[in-house]
């Protein structure tokens, strides 16, 4: 697989993703707070399963654990910083005189600045573990699923044209794509920098799921489901893995 592939794939998955949520949204009309709570709690648990139990186990393969350190280091404080940086585009836009659309398009910019770092996630993993891609493409397009309803919901109570909703697939996954690009580019410039990327792309989305999915999750339906449906999410994400 090349670097254009790999963008592909990205952009096909999350593409789909997305694509399906808004989908799923209109055409049952999902309203259950409970659902969509145990479905980001269930991807959160399968993409912490991928990220410990696959990509850093690879990155553990080269012996440079101080170098996965670095990257896992550097991760988290890029996810700091993506995180400050949505807040503060967040206020700025704060004015809105429709809070549903407001709501709609900070859910929207938040994902697209988290799906860089995801596509690096995958566009590494494609230049270095081709039997692990797919996996994480398919983690990533059932991921896609509860975020693309979240941000539809308020969205289309804010009655959004569909015109609008339908370009939502292909710019979050054309964002992927290019990350993923980016990602394939750059593992292949030194053997070294294959581990700090992967160590990279594992702390800024281990950090994306503790800081913000999982809290997400608890606060869209704070019940005992949401943490059950984390757990088997984890459980799901090392069968998946192996």
């Amino acid at each position: 697989m090349n670097a254009f592939g790999a963008a592909l794939l990205a952009l096909v998955a999350e593409g789909g993703g997305v694509l399906t949520g808004i989908l799923l949204l209109y055409l049952f009309h999902i309203k259950s707070k409970r659902l969509i709570g145990m479905l980001f709690g269930t991807t959160s648990g399968i993409m912490i399963a991928m990220i410990c139990f696959d990509v850093l186990p690879h990155a553990l393969e080269s012996g440079e654990n101080i170098l996965m350190m670095i990257g896992v280091l550097m991760g988290i404080l890029i996810g700091i910083f993506l995180e400050d940086f949505t807040e503060l585009l967040g206020d700025k836009f704060g004015a809105s005189h429709n809070k549903k659309m407001h709501t709609g398009l900070i859910l929207l910019l938040g994902i697209a600045i988290h799906n860089i770092p995801e596509g690096v996630a995958l566009g590494t993993l494609a230049a270095t573990s081709p039997e692990t891609i797919l996996k994480f493409a398919f983690v990533i397009g059932i991921h896609s699923i509860p975020e693309a309803i979240a941000v539809a919901i308020p969205l289309k109570i804010a009655k959004t044209p569909y015109k609008t909703i339908a370009m939502i697939p292909p710019v979050l996954g054309g964002i992927m794509g290019f990350g993923a690009f980016c990602g394939f580019i750059m593992s292949q410039m030194a053997s070294f920098f294959i581990t700090v990327m992967l160590g990279l792309a594992a702390g800024i989305i281990l950090y994306i799921v503790c800081q913000e999915l999982l809290p997400e999750s608890r606060k869209i339906w704070n019940g005992r489901l949401t943490t059950i449906a984390t757990v088997v999410g984890i459980i799901l994400g090392m069968l998946l893995v192996k």
